[in-house]
């Protein structure tokens, strides 16, 4: 078989075969891919017709792997560990400062967070470019050329090293004058009455285990409805509607109000291929991360949940609240 691969088939048409396995349809290795739907399918069908073999079962649900389609993606896989190999042997040995570090997250983490801290580390890493990407899947870290993706999902995969650096804590925020407009919610059930600020891309709840808070959520009354978590926040902090948010939004908009309501937790995990930690430069920008979701001077990175009204205790928060 691998004689095949080598002697007919194309290593772009490969890695685009090994993306949809792993992804798990052909549309979502296109969005990981940033690629165009044809791209891929013309790719997948390109080495299909070399192989003179189905290496898919395509369904409603995605896509399965044929028995040859396994044998295939069993190779795939060792090529493309053997071209990370490589790629890691040549451009992450050096032990200097230097080069850029492509880091992949949610939006709102990106643009509420990891922006915000930007400028100290650029200053003290003048030769350490930063690439901040959201528009890939955070919770596919293998798909792309990613150094470090922060993803809610510790992954499993085996070429990938996941290293716990928050807890986010979420409840329901609003600002001040929607509260002194429409009242205050003391009940989930209250919810139902007022206007819900509504990010498609939130994170299901987790301490729900008989899905019955995810089941009344479903049936509030959506009054915005956004990708952007910069507009929801806005949204919000601008007396729109309230919405579900991180207690650490208080270290940045400390006017917000968090509601007497049920809290639910999440991990957030810092992940890179195993390779890269060889790099001086990935561990410089690892090191800036742990700094930023310092758990040790933010309470609201915790795994115990810290009650905003309790921030003021910690030194490094009395400048949040």
């Amino acid at each position: 078989m691998f004689e095949v691969v080598r002697r007919k088939a194309d290593w772009d048409d490969i890695r685009l075969f090994w993306c949809v396995a792993e992804s798990g349809s052909f549309g979502a290795a296109a969005r990981a891919l940033d690629a165009a739907l044809t791209t891929i399918t013309r790719g997948v069908d390109r080495l299909e017709s070399s192989l003179n073999t189905k290496l898919f079962e395509r369904g409603p649900q995605g896509v399965s792997l044929t028995e040859p389609g396994a044998r295939v993606y069993d190779l795939a896989l060792t090529m493309e560990r053997s071209s990370r190999a490589l790629e890691n042997a040549i451009l992450n040995s050096e032990s200097t400062l230097e080069g850029r570090v492509k880091v992949a997250a949610r939006d709102g983490l990106a643009g509420l967070i990891l922006s915000t801290q930007l400028l100290t580390f650029l200053d003290d890493n003048p030769r350490i470019d930063v690439v901040l990407d959201t528009a890939r899947h955070p919770d596919r870290p293998m798909a792309g050329e990613v150094d470090l993706t922060l993803t809610f999902a510790a992954p499993t995969h085996p070429d990938l090293v996941a290293a716990p650096l928050a807890h986010f804590h979420f409840s329901f925020f609003a600002a001040q004058a929607y509260l002194d407009r429409h009242g205050t919610p003391r009940s989930i059930e209250d919810l139902s009455g007022h206007a819900y600020i509504h990010h498609v891309a939130h994170i299901p709840a987790v301490n729900d285990p008989d899905g019955r808070r995810l089941a009344f959520m479903s049936l509030l009354r959506k009054r915005f409805v956004t990708n952007s978590s910069a507009s929801s926040f806005n949204a919000i902090r601008l007396g729109a509607g309230l919405s579900v948010l991180p207690t650490a939004v208080l270290s940045i908009a400390p006017e917000l109000v968090m509601l007497d309501l049920p809290v639910t937790s999440l991990q957030l995990w810092m992940v890179r291929h195993r390779d890269v930690g060889k790099s001086a430069r990935i561990r410089r920008v690892e090191d800036w991360l742990r700094q930023i979701f310092d758990p040790r001077t933010q309470p609201w990175y915790r795994a115990e949940f810290i009650h905003p009204s309790e921030f003021a205790r910690f030194p490094q928060a009395r400048r949040a609240v």
